[in-house]
């Protein structure tokens, strides 16, 4: 069988029965960067192409046994890439065409030839045969390359999905991780109220109404969902830094206090600031307590700002947190009601007070507004609970102790201890709950 990779040096075959044409060929080529070979029939040249790359073939028409043309036809099984040369006579015009069509040859030339036209036709057929050649190993190479390029795509892709999916997986690691973050923050927040609550100088009752009329005025005011969470918590913390007051001062009404106390009073907003302090997430927060006190027309404490430059979420607090004042009858010895607290709050809109939200307030107060006892008379009682229920609002106790969270999931646990705690405090609750959806995606405010 021939060899696949061709020689350095082209070889040359030629074929004739004449041994005379032979010896001219062969004495032609001398001196040219060839190799010739010589048979002498075209079965010998046939068991020479069995061990011989060839890259041309010269050979005769008229040969016995195996004319010319039956000779190529059989040369071009063997080695397809070789170039062939016909040499025929003028009688042999229908030859020429039968080897045309049978034996596949590139070009003829008639005897007696031209050495300088063999040559040049010679030249000519081996340049043909190594752009062939090239052509067909550059062919085979990007067949290769197709091959290695169609698995390093689909090892691409299965290194893409491998990678997707393990982003995937961080990603949701992440979201757990700051689910579980919000939830211990949120945690935070409910035992810091509830220290609000028990403590004997601050109200449960009065932080809860105030914070929930910060949200409803925020609604009205088209705010941000972000800033009526933070509204909440401020409403709910506003008085936080009274821990941090002399006893007489922290539940003393604001009415019965001396200049000189009510000074050391209007402090509590920064000892707040300095009690939320770590919370680095609570920022927002804390500058709205700080800034309570500051008044619209710049006479408030501590940094006399005037106007806008009062963040909006003071401005939105200091209304809810006046209006409950004057009702708990802080600010006044006389009571209230909701409609003459906010004729007190009337009475320095633009002053004291941003007038957009008193207009806000007043919208609020004749709708109908709720408060903190509205949820004490909303629910079911602890024995109708069942496992899968949510709260739809916090659950207080009588004090305003908060027992359990807005959107908490019951279970047959948390519905136990529920039991046991109105067994071991003789008091009944109404528990305000709901059926959870699988569909429902909404979020707590």
């Amino acid at each position: 069988m021939a060899t696949t990779s061709a020689p350095s040096v082209p070889v040359l075959l030629c074929v004739d029965d004449e041994p005379g044409i032979l010896k001219s060929l062969q004495r032609l080529f001398v001196g040219q960067p060839v190799r010739v070979l010589l048979a002498g029939s075209g079965q010998q040249a046939l068991l020479l192409m069995q061990t011989e790359r060839v890259q041309l073939i010269i050979c005769d028409m008229r040969m016995p046994q195996m004319n010319g043309a039956e000779f190529l036809a059989q040369a071009a099984q063997l080695q397809p890439d070789c170039y062939r040369i016909l040499m025929t006579g003028y009688a042999d015009l229908a030859s020429t065409v039968q080897a045309i069509n049978i034996g596949k040859i590139h070009r003829y030339v008639q005897k007696p030839w031209q050495n300088q036209e063999l040559l040049d036709l010679v030249d000519e057929g081996l340049k043909m045969f190594r752009l062939v050649n090239a052509n067909k190993q550059l062919t085979a190479q990007v067949a290769r390359q197709n091959v290695e390029l169609k698995a390093l795509n689909h090892n691409l892709e299965e290194l893409v999905q491998h990678r997707t999916g393990q982003l995937k997986k961080t990603l949701q690691q992440l979201k757990a991780m700051v689910a579980q973050l919000e939830q211990d923050q949120k945690a935070t927040l409910e035992v810091l109220y509830n220290f609000i609550s028990s403590s004997p100088s601050l109200s449960g009752e009065f932080a809860l109404n105030v914070s929930q009329t910060c949200v409803a005025l925020a609604r009205l005011l088209n705010l941000p969902r972000e800033q009526r969470q933070q509204l909440r918590q401020a409403g709910l913390f506003s008085e936080l830094g009274k821990l941090g007051l002399p006893t007489h001062l922290q539940s003393q009404p604001l009415y019965k206090l001396s200049p000189i106390e009510r000074s050391q009073y209007l402090q509590h907003p920064q000892y707040a600031e300095d009690i939320l302090a770590p919370a680095l997430h609570l920022h927002a927060v804390r500058d709205t307590i700080a800034q309570q006190y500051e008044r619209f027309n710049g006479s408030g404490e501590p940094q006399h700002k005037v106007g806008t430059d009062i963040c909006l979420t003071a401005r939105v607090l200091a209304v809810a947190r006046d209006f409950w004042l004057y009702v708990f009858q802080r600010l006044h010895p006389q009571p209230h009601s909701h409609e003459q607290a906010l004729e007190q709050i009337r009475r320095h809109l633009g002053t004291w007070y941003d007038p957009e939200v008193v207009i806000a307030l007043s919208t609020l107060v004749h709708s109908g507004m709720r408060t903190s006892d509205d949820h004490f008379s909303d629910g079911i009682s602890v024995a109708e609970l069942q496992p899968g229920m949510r709260l739809k609002h916090n659950l207080y106790n009588k004090k305003r102790l908060l027992l359990l969270p807005k959107g908490q999931q019951l279970t047959s646990a948390t519905i136990d201890s529920l039991q046991r705690y109105e067994s071991k405090h003789k008091e009944t609750l109404l528990v305000p709950v709901e059926m959870v959806s699988p569909l429902d995606t909404s979020e707590e405010e």
